[in-house]
């Protein structure tokens, strides 16, 4: 595997790990996100619902 891919791969991890620890999707769907372009998933967390301040804390 080529350098620039695997850190294509890298970062395409870092955003689904992400979206899973917000709950945006379900451990379950990591194969599907896993096989949308690194494009798709920076648009889905970039336009992903964001907690408010208040709710991160009332969550605790």
């Amino acid at each position: 595997m080529g350098r620039l891919v695997k850190i294509i791969e890298a970062k395409k991890q870092r955003i689904i790990n992400m979206l899973i620890e917000e709950n945006a999707y379900k451990p379950s769907d990591r194969m599907y996100l896993s096989n949308l372009p690194l494009k798709n998933l920076e648009e889905i967390l970039r336009y992903r619902p964001v907690k408010s301040v208040n709710e991160k804390e009332n969550n605790s």
